[in-house]
């Protein structure tokens, strides 16, 4: 049996499959002018044709200031953000500090929490 293929065509602008007989691309909006319905053999009145040249115009437009809007918004928020600053932290160890006192403050809260365990295990 023959296998039968059928030749699908892309869009040039955007590469999306487009189908036999349209004149815009579906994804993108791009017009195609040798893409006439050749299935039934019937043309485009001159009506027809101007409606779809000023719907191609409008589509144009509508991307343009879409984009326009899009740029805006990228300023504005690059406007907002604030660099931030650096900050530098050094650390000065005083010499005349021993760490003695350190040392007993910690020793005398070892026992006090011992006692309290103590107390608390045995005096039931």
């Amino acid at each position: 049996m023959a296998e039968a293929t059928a030749e699908k065509t892309a869009c040039e602008n955007c590469g999306a499959e487009i189908r036999e007989g349209t004149l815009f691309c579906y994804n993108c909006g791009n017009k195609f002018d040798d893409a006439l319905p050749a299935s039934n053999g019937t043309a485009l009145s001159d009506e027809a044709k101007n409606a779809l040249d000023d719907l191609a115009a409008r589509l144009e437009l509508e991307t343009e200031s879409e984009n326009k809007l899009a740029l805006a918004a990228a300023e504005r928020k690059k406007a907002r953000v604030t660099p931030k600053k650096k900050k530098e932290v050094v650390w000065d160890a005083e010499e005349n500090r021993s760490g003695l006192l350190f040392f007993f403050v910690s020793l005398f809260i070892f026992i006090l929490v011992m006692v309290v365990v103590f107390i608390a295990v045995y005096w039931k």
